[in-house]
């Protein structure tokens, strides 16, 4: 199955239109990374597809009171589940035995099996995998734990988020104003994106994360929920993306080396090559002191 990240809940009409009815949107208030719907909105389109909220910023004690309502609220719609980044989301539901499945998503931190167990143990459904482990690490974690994993294949992944206004307060120091919604940052290494909304700015890997190959893998080893994060994608080159891999998922047992090498060049073609972590060892060595 494909989870779809729409640029704007515009499109997800479009989206249905070539095969997709699920989908990721934030909880307007309690969301960061992900295009923002409030409560009304939830409740409507809960009707026609099926939705994962994210609910995944960290949480001031005073905004506490009002999320509770709020996860008591979502629970009342046919919701697929909840994404959550703050562990009191995770205690909200379970002490007050809320009926909605949960998905651990902090980010950067999603990383092995063991906290993986620790969750589903705690009662938690899905973890949405880290960008930064391997696709061998990802099927590792298939194999040895009890949750259910997420994998982002496709899309700008998220580098960090601050609470900070960074573009207003960068724009403000230069005496300039800020006249466009995302900027691009040069580094060494390449370029990143930066977002803001009122909640704080987000910075993306500037190159997007073309899964295409280590698609086949992730379908052939049985990961059920494979996302594409269209944020920041003109919406040709998301249909384009989006037709390729459900043909991918649809006829997987009959693509042969060929066509896939095809399929896998033309998606180059369109977004380039990178394919992030998953092919991309990382070793860390303990630097010794001096005694």
């Amino acid at each position: 199955m494909y989870l779809v990240v729409p640029n704007d809940i515009k499109d997800i009409e479009i989206y249905k239109e070539h095969g997709i009815d699920t989908f990721i949107l934030g909880l307007k208030d309690y969301s960061v990374n992900y295009p923002m719907v409030s409560m009304e909105e939830i409740k409507e389109l809960s009707t026609k597809y099926k939705l994962f909220i994210a609910v995944n910023k960290n949480m001031f004690n005073s905004e506490l009171s009002d999320l509770l309502s709020k996860l008591k609220e979502l629970s009342t719609h046919n919701i697929e589940g909840i994404l959550y980044y703050d562990i009191g989301v995770l205690n909200l539901v379970k002490e007050n035995n809320i009926d909605i499945d949960l998905v651990w998503h902090q980010t950067h931190m999603v990383t092995n099996y063991n906290t993986c167990n620790y969750y589903y143990d705690k009662g938690v459904k899905y973890a949405y995998l880290a960008n930064e482990i391997t696709l061998d690490e990802m099927i590792e974690i298939k194999n040895k734990s009890n949750i259910i994993p997420m994998v982002e294949v496709f899309g700008y992944p998220i580098v960090s988020f601050s609470r900070r206004k960074l573009l207003t307060n960068y724009f403000k120091s230069i005496g300039k104003e800020k006249d466009k919604p995302i900027y691009e940052l040069e580094e060494k290494e390449g370029s990143l994106l930066i977002k803001e909304n009122e909640d704080g700015a987000s910075i993306l890997n500037g190159k997007i994360t073309n899964g295409t190959r280590p698609l086949f893998d992730l379908i052939n080893n049985n990961f059920e929920y494979l996302v594409l994060d269209m944020q920041e994608i003109d919406m040709d080159t998301s249909l384009k993306i989006l037709d390729k891999y459900m043909y991918i998922l649809e006829n997987i047992s009959i693509i042969t080396d060929k066509e896939k090498e095809d399929i896998i060049s033309y998606t180059n073609s369109l977004v380039g090559e990178n394919t992030n972590f998953f092919y991309k060892k990382t070793i860390y060595k303990v630097k010794k002191g001096d005694k």
